[in-house]
């Protein structure tokens, strides 16, 4: 039978090097620490330590079985401390990603909601690598992701996906501009204007971008390249060129900015809540209406 032990075990060797110090780590006897170890072994039919001279290393069992110890482990003591926190506050405590650019957009509305219902929201603000490999771990209940315009979405095993909006790309030009008439804006006709875009040049939004501009006959010139949107847009007030932005990224109340729709470039990403498959329904709902998807939300498992 699998025991948080034999992970915890597992884990403090593979931090420490050696049975002697991972003892002494967790507080445990050498021999605790072996049995655990052993018994993992058995559970999984195969050693999952070795040791020489050197200390003590995993096999390739211990060290298939290390990501799901870190994140068992982390889960269970994360899970004792909200037990606790709950009985003692009489709260609980959702954990949740938001990538920047939606962070000021959508966690006043989410956290005022949910304050409502007795809960707290903790946030975790990260890009979205980060905040898939946290929920990979377990160590966030929700949050908010959004598809890579042009690829299919991640595959996210065992988690509940909600789709919420679609996020349209605007483009952004600085006040004063000639082409500011608030009607859409032709690329062509921005063809010896500096652009302002990410840093990777495999970024599937600017490959969509330079594609399009070749549709319209010009390769586009290049200015200051950032990959966050919040200093994109600095850089077009600044008069250093324009940009395409995505709507949770787009300035609110600035007389040193014009947005207008670009012409012939449809450009947009779905932007989807993901949640734990063991969160309540109840939860799940208040989350969904909290970021607007309604009852209508469209769910699917990932």
């Amino acid at each position: 039978m699998l025991d948080l032990r034999q992970l915890r075990a597992l884990r403090a060797v593979e931090e420490h090097g050696s049975l002697a110090q991972a003892a002494r780590a967790l507080d445990w006897s050498q021999p605790t620490v072996s049995h655990h170890l052993a018994a993992l072994g058995r559970v999984t039919g195969a050693p999952v330590v070795a040791s020489d001279s050197a200390g003590t290393r995993l096999t390739e069992a211990g060290r298939a079985w290390l990501p799901h110890a870190v994140a068992i482990t982390e889960r269970a003591d994360r899970a004792l401390t909200e037990v606790q926190d709950a009985l003692e506050a009489g709260r609980r405590t959702v954990r949740f990603g938001v990538f920047p650019t939606a962070a000021a957009r959508l966690l006043p509305q989410l956290v005022r909601a949910l304050d409502g219902q007795g809960w707290r929201v903790e946030a975790f603000e990260a890009e979205l690598d980060g905040i898939e490999a946290a929920l990979g771990r377990m160590a966030l209940d929700a949050a908010v992701v959004y598809d890579t315009p042009g690829e299919a979405p991640h595959a996210m095993p065992g988690l509940t996906r909600t789709r919420l909006f679609t996020e349209r790309f605007s483009l952004v030009l600085p006040a004063g501009h000639p082409l500011t008439d608030g009607g859409p804006v032709p690329l062509r006709a921005l063809a010896e204007t500096p652009w302002i875009i990410g840093t990777k040049d495999d970024d599937p939004v600017d490959a969509a971008f330079r594609a399009a501009a070749r549709r319209a006959g010009f390769e586009p010139v290049i200015g200051p390249r950032s990959d966050d949107y919040r200093v994109v847009v600095e850089y077009v007030a600044a008069g250093l060129g324009v940009a395409l932005v995505p709507e949770l990224a787009l300035p609110v109340w600035r007389d040193d900015l014009v947005l207008a729709p670009p012409a012939g470039l449809r450009l947009s990403r779905e932007v989807s809540l993901v949640t734990a498959a063991t969160m309540a329904p109840g939860l799940r709902d208040a989350l969904s209406a909290a970021l607007g998807a309604g009852a209508a939300g469209e769910r699917e498992q990932v």
